[in-house]
């Protein structure tokens, strides 16, 4: 066994007088295997202790390091934190695709795959080397600081059978690092299975080249943990498998992905991910559109009595919505104001992180939440608009505007301000904030430079997670100022019809009366033709509305509000009313040409002309020539 002893022949000379029989009786040449144990001189076992120690607390800092990544806290020792990833069983549980799309997906951020990849490399490595070189008992700590501080149970016992494999008799071999290439094999069947994700959890849509990304830490990982076994065991080799082999290793393989940790991706991407995960505009929590039913029946299901509902439904009925609306509010409101104080706390601890503003716009979203209590009884359904802005988001969408103005969200902060400003009667202020995004946006669009090439490694634009189309945005602000210059100079009111229609929330129950009660109190206004278009358009049956949206044009033929009317008719003819009626779709495209002609230069007559655009591919784009508002 001439390649099992490490060094000169006088070393191997003197490691073999020095060996510790480790054989039971009858096993054949296991007292001439020689590890780090094998020098029995006190200096040496001392050293190994202290070395196996620095190791362990080295490796220790590894997994901590791993569970943060994953979920940016550095300790959870819940009980469920532990369970949970053991239940292969439920679609639901931990696995490794979690660690590649949460909380930072490496389709973001490519350079997180190297850091993942090499970081997992190493917990697989160091168990095993230890288990050869220091012997089984050895890694067992390691192999128990994976379970505890990493929290990747069915790692840990696939360790202990790599580490069983690569260091006890009769398994190990007399070449050390074929024994540590069988010690990866339990480890290959492991990032199999532990990588098979459900369709919807790595995406059914992939792309080839975003599969390769998604697989691509664990392929650097099995090839990092070769490499380390590698220069580990050359390394024990060279010095005659003295202590002191592993520790170096172990702190070179973590400070590389530590370097390029904060190279690439930064300790506030991490938090932010979480942030954005838990109360983004994707997370659960704040799902548009949810079906409830099952919530609502749970709640109105009575506990004692069976007929408890029957009676609660025939004596007052309104307790019952009551009970829903109050316990959906509750928990709505629960999760806004946790939403609040997380954007808040990431902008207090980041203050220079490029994922400022899109911690500000998550702010601002969640506490621009509103729950809509008319659909949770009649369709079972909870739904949140964030559409009127609340009072208590504009120092927030101010610090995003202000601070921030080149960056794609600030759109939404500047309709979100000047819808707030113009309920306060700001109408100057109103304007100025849509003035700001809209010379954003033309910067923006004009710039004729080409954005440099991202590099492989660099991190995409902190907004693209968010999806932010601005085309809605920037058309609700031009609406905004069309409606504000048309209407600010009241001769009789002033601006107070104005401000009193931006207190309105749309979603509330008695938005119509409101709209009413506003014609009354300012039948002669500027406003009166806005007003009236708002409360045909709100009607819901297909055919009423039409019905009201035609008597507005007849009435207000050159009103300002005749676009909207205009555009909303000829959109209900288009689609909801022309079915197979040939005549009411042609009435339609009718209507958004006269629409074009008339209004070209309003937000209506540019979207008129945008849909016309798509219902005939051969018509101009551009309005004709001296076409705009009357």
């Amino acid at each position: 066994m001439a390649d099992a002893i490490a060094g000169s022949q006088g070393g191997q000379a003197v490691a073999a007088t020095q060996a510790a029989p480790e054989a039971k009786p009858g096993q054949t040449g296991a007292a001439e295997f020689v590890d780090v144990w094998s020098r029995t001189e006190a200096k040496y076992r001392i050293r190994a202790r202290l070395l196996l120690a620095t190791n362990l607390l080295l490796f220790c800092g590894l997994c901590v390091f791993t569970y943060w990544l994953h979920t940016a806290k550095l300790h959870d020792f819940s009980l469920d934190s532990y369970f949970s990833p053991l239940r292969f069983w439920d679609s639901g549980a931990p696995n490794l695709n979690d660690f590649v799309l949460f909380p930072i997906s490496v389709a973001q951020t490519p350079a997180h795959a190297i850091v993942l990849g090499l970081l997992v490399g190493t917990i697989v490595a160091v168990p095993i080397v230890v288990a050869i070189l220091y012997r089984f008992k050895s890694a067992i700590p390691f192999v128990a600081a994976v379970v505890v501080f990493a929290h990747m149970p069915w790692m840990g016992v696939t360790l202990i059978m790599s580490c069983v494999l690569a260091g006890v008799w009769p398994f190990r071999m007399s070449f050390r690092f074929s024994s540590a290439l069988v010690g990866m094999l339990p480890v290959l069947l492991y990032l199999f299975l532990a990588t098979r994700g459900s369709a919807g959890q790595v995406g059914s849509a992939l792309s080839p080249t975003e599969k390769a990304l998604l697989a691509s830490p664990w392929v650097l990982a099995i090839l990092a943990a070769c490499l380390m076994m590698a220069t580990t065991l050359a390394i024990a080799r060279w010095v005659d498998y003295r202590p002191g082999a592993v520790a170096p290793v172990i702190a070179v393989m973590f400070a590389v992905p530590l370097a390029i940790f904060h190279a690439f991706v930064g300790a506030d991407e991490v938090s932010y991910r979480v942030l954005e995960s838990n109360h983004g505009p994707h997370s659960q929590r704040f799902v548009p559109v949810q079906d409830v039913t099952r919530e609502v029946q749970e709640l109105l299901r009575p506990r004692d009595d069976p007929f408890a509902l029957l009676a609660l439904l025939a004596g007052n009925p309104r307790l019952a919505v009551q009970r829903v609306e109050s316990e959906f509010t509750r928990s709505f409101l629960a999760d806004r104001r946790e939403a609040d104080e997380a954007a808040g706390q990431f902008i207090a601890t980041h203050r220079n992180s490029p994922y400022v503003p899109c911690a500000l716009y998550i702010q601002g979203r969640a506490l621009d939440t509103r729950l809509d209590t008319r659909k949770l009884i009649a369709a079972a359904r909870r739904e949140f608009y964030t559409d009127f802005p609340h009072v208590q988001s504009e120092a927030t969408w101010s610090a995003l505007l202000t601070g921030y103005p080149d960056s794609p969200l600030a759109i939404a902060a500047g309709l979100r301000l000047a819808q707030l400003r113009l309920r306060r009667s700001d109408t100057a202020g109103a304007l100025q904030a849509i003035e700001t995004i809209r010379a954003s946006e033309a910067a923006r669009r004009d710039s004729t430079t080409q954005p440099a090439p991202r590099g492989l490694l660099r991190t995409r634009r902190p907004e693209e997670s968010l999806d932010l189309d601005p085309k809605p945005y920037l058309f609700e602000a031009q609406r905004l100022s069309e409606l504000i210059v048309a209407n600010r100079d009241d001769p009789k009111y002033g601006a107070a019809p104005l401000q009193q229609l931006a207190c309105l929330d749309p979603h509330r129950s008695r938005y119509l009366e409101q709209l009413l009660r506003l014609t009354s109190e300012y039948p002669e206004s500027l406003l009166i033709d806005n007003i009236l278009v708002r409360w045909a358009a709100a009607a819901d049956d297909h055919e009423e509305r039409a019905d009201r949206l035609a008597a507005c044009i007849r009435r207000f033929p050159n009103g300002d509000a005749t676009a909207e009317a205009l555009f909303r008719l000829a959109d209900l003819e288009i689609q909801s009313l022309a079915g197979s009626d040939e005549t009411r779709l042609a009435q339609g495209i009718n209507r958004m040409r006269e629409l074009v002609e008339r209004f070209g230069t309003t937000c209506w007559g540019e979207a008129a002309a945008e849909r016309l655009r798509m219902l005939e591919p051969r018509m101009p784009a551009a309005a004709p020539a001296g076409a705009g508002r009357p």
